[in-house]
């Protein structure tokens, strides 16, 4: 049973304390509040039987660190348990720039522990489904993968409050919030293209409300869609010369359809539609059997960097 000290006491601390006790093994031993009494009641929801408002104090208390803090706090909380030999599983974005997640990976294979990323999504079984659906798409030729999600914080930045959340000197940008759901699972399918080019919608605080993103296969062409301040339709689309897939959120895939080229469709995931918590356990279990295996796992290593350099290039271009 690998032991969690979580850090953050947000509701996706709540899935993830869920998504450990689902998986049988890996449970949330304690928690990290700056505040104690928040961290306590936190604890005492949760049934976790520890809080402390010591960082060191929680690292040394656990085999490992759930971090689900803002993104600016990642990469210094993740090195301070890789300095003392804990593995650490740490929310999208694992760190708001390409040389902060090498330096992450870097100190994780020196101290002999894992680090991953937390991007739930490319660990659950319906995206596996289609990834082992794809042969029968023949050869693929266009995709197109889209995630436009309306913030439930958006209409108070609107009227003018200022939000952590619309912040981008804490590392949040929309491709970090959203993209990353449709990107990441772009380049599992389809490998790191050798051409990517894009651009996003800025607001006047110079955060990226939303953008599109495009990976250039030279035989393929694979369109990521993202925003955090307007509302999709959907579906996301696979095209390939024989038939095509279609899905539905690419963040929770409950629904995927197959369209043959003239043939009758078939439903290969009917749903019902998933939330968050529902899918968290997979990448848990990934992170454990990482651990397990004593050796991080290069496919999600490699996916990390790989999208973490493609959203460097993308929001280095900055506004016009």
């Amino acid at each position: 049973m690998l032991r969690f000290g979580i850090i953050g006491t947000n509701f996706i601390s709540e899935w993830f304390t869920a998504a450990c006790r689902a998986t049988g093994r890996a449970e949330a031993a304690a928690v990290y509040s700056r505040d104690l009494g928040r961290g306590q009641a936190f604890a005492d929801a949760q049934g976790i039987g520890s809080a402390f408002d010591d960082l060191d104090a929680l690292i040394d208390a656990v085999d490992a660190v759930y971090i689900a803090s803002p993104n600016a706090a990642h990469h210094p909380q993740a090195m301070r348990a890789l300095a003392a030999g804990r593995h650490v599983l740490v929310e999208k974005v694992i760190g708001t720039s390409a040389v902060q997640v090498e330096e992450i990976f870097a100190a994780a294979r020196a101290a002999g522990v894992i680090a991953m990323e937390a991007v739930r999504n490319v660990h659950t079984p319906a995206h596996q489904l289609v990834r082992s659906t794809l042969p029968e798409l023949g050869a693929l030729r266009h995709a197109r993968f889209e995630k436009l999600q309306y913030s439930s914080r958006y209409d108070r930045f609107r009227a003018g409050e200022l939000l952590n959340a619309f912040d981008p000197s804490l590392g949040n940008s929309a491709l970090a919030d959203i993209g990353v759901y449709c990107l990441q699972p772009a380049l599992d399918l389809f490998g790191i293209p050798p051409r990517t080019s894009g651009a996003s919608v800025w607001l006047a605080n110079g955060f990226e409300g939303g953008g599109s993103l495009q990976l250039d296969y030279g035989t393929l062409v694979a369109d990521v869609v993202y925003s955090k301040i307007a509302a999709g339709l959907g579906p996301s689309v696979i095209y390939g010369e024989d038939a095509a897939l279609t899905m539905d959120d690419p963040g929770e895939l409950s629904r995927i359809e197959l369209h043959p080229r003239g043939g009758a469709s078939r439903l290969l995931l009917p749903g019902p539609r998933v939330a968050p918590a529902d899918t968290m356990q997979h990448e848990v279990l990934d992170f454990v059997d990482q651990v397990d295996a004593g050796a991080i796992d290069p496919r999600w290593a490699e996916l990390t960097l790989a999208s973490r350099r493609i959203m460097d290039e993308q929001l280095a271009r900055g506004p016009r």
